[in-house]
């Protein structure tokens, strides 16, 4: 089993370890936690000591374990360490993936999640438990999908995006960067930069 180290010891951490069977996680790093361990784990230091540690053979690929309070962070920690450090994919065996569904660096996907034929999933992206998503569509990288989302075919979900948990998406949409999705959430139309939508349907609130 390959070593991998968790960035972020809080409970989406907590959930990584419960899930990355085929993988030996030996520690975290966190920059604000003082404790020396998590969930009986150490926490092996800050991000600033990643480098160092992966190049001394502590660990051999890495993934976030930071929550979708903290998008940019997850794409700038992802950013610094991509071209240097391998990412771990990790891949509930309960998923349906057909065969067409390409997926990038840094995933994790939740028991009972579905990805259709021709589904992009990009780098640095979490799809919760039971999420479904249809054929053809794409989400983009650092993107948080929660349980039970439903997104229809020929959907485009760009960066930073937050599906709150069993919104429904229509299909050929396009919801732009950094929107969030309140919890659902019906969406009929095409979503703009940066915004809060909620409502049946979805209706823009507030940036």
């Amino acid at each position: 089993m390959k070593k991998i180290a968790i960035i972020g010891a809080g409970e989406l951490g907590r959930l990584i370890m419960c899930h990355a069977e085929n993988y030996e996680i030996v520690g975290f790093y966190d920059d604000y936690k003082k404790d020396k361990t998590f969930n009986n784990l150490p926490i092996l230091g800050d991000v600033s000591d990643i480098q160092k540690d992966f190049n001394n053979g502590v660990f051999e690929e890495l993934i976030i374990g930071l929550g979708y309070n903290h998008m940019s962070l997850r794409k700038e920690i992802f950013d610094q360490f991509n071209s240097k450090i391998p990412f771990a994919n990790i891949i509930h065996k309960s998923a349906y993936i057909d065969h067409s569904v390409k997926i990038g660096n840094g995933v994790f996907i939740f028991p009972n999640v579905t990805l259709d034929s021709g589904v992009v999933i990009g780098d640095n992206v979490l799809i919760n438990t039971s999420a479904t998503i249809a054929h053809h569509s794409k989400v983009n990288s650092h993107t948080f999908i929660a349980p039970c989302v439903s997104i229809a075919g020929l959907v485009e979900i760009k960066e930073k995006c937050f599906i709150g948990i069993g919104s429904i998406i229509k299909d050929l949409l396009v919801i732009a960067e950094d929107s969030i999705i309140g919890a659902g959430s019906l969406v009929l139309k095409n979503t703009e930069k940066g915004f809060l939508y909620y409502g049946t349907p979805a209706k823009k609130i507030n940036k």
